[in-house]
């Protein structure tokens, strides 16, 4: 965070070509895209979540990005650089709660509030969306890598006086040994409300 701008912006843009851009080629340029954005600025995951709308209706995540104590600006620099090549980008939804509200912000100035929403994260949001996230599982109209660290996020979500969300005291640590808080599993829901 603290080297020059023009370094920082460098240094990620060559990691976006290097990592990002192989996995965007294998998007189908006939399919619709979306995604959702929990954001975090250190100690939790910053998760962007990518979903890709099949001919089927089934929503597949083709890949996620995690990001820890990434600067402000890079994590700008890398949602707008991803958004900007997803297939038939249709929308997004982004966690505007607390610091995401700078990055919910800019991205809608960037693409417009008819493509893109800053999701204040309350438990009535929670509410109308967790029971549909989960409807697709049960139906299997969603699919997500075989990842463990994806898998122990979803299982974070717990009911809390009946509106499954997930609790703020939740904790797991990932394969890496790092904590986790659930971030995948509330980009995800962000990501499957958008694609409604």
């Amino acid at each position: 965070e603290l080297k020059p701008e023009a370094e920082r912006r460098s240094y990620v843009d060559a990691w976006l070509e290097q990592t990002v851009a192989p996995e965007v080629a294998l998007l189908d340029p006939r399919l619709g895209h979306v995604f959702g954005q929990d954001f975090a600025r250190s100690g939790d995951v910053s998760s962007f979540v990518p979903l890709q709308i099949g001919r089927d209706l089934v929503r597949r995540v083709p890949f996620v990005i995690e990001m820890r104590n990434v600067p402000y600006e890079q994590q700008k620099q890398i949602v707008h650089w991803v958004a900007d090549r997803l297939p038939r980008f249709r929308g997004a939804k982004l966690d505007a709660t607390g610091n995401g509200g700078y990055l919910g912000e800019v991205t809608v100035q960037k693409f417009g509030e008819d493509r893109i929403e800053a999701v204040k994260l309350q438990q009535n949001w929670y509410l109308e969306n967790m029971p549909r996230m989960k409807a697709a599982f049960e139906d299997r109209t969603v699919e997500i890598p075989a990842d463990d660290d994806l898998v122990d996020d979803l299982r974070q979500i717990k009911l809390i006086r009946g509106i499954p969300m997930v609790p703020s005291d939740a904790e797991t640590k990932g394969t890496d040994g790092l904590k986790r808080h659930g971030d995948f599993a509330v980009a995800l829901c962000l990501a499957f409300a958008a694609s409604l």
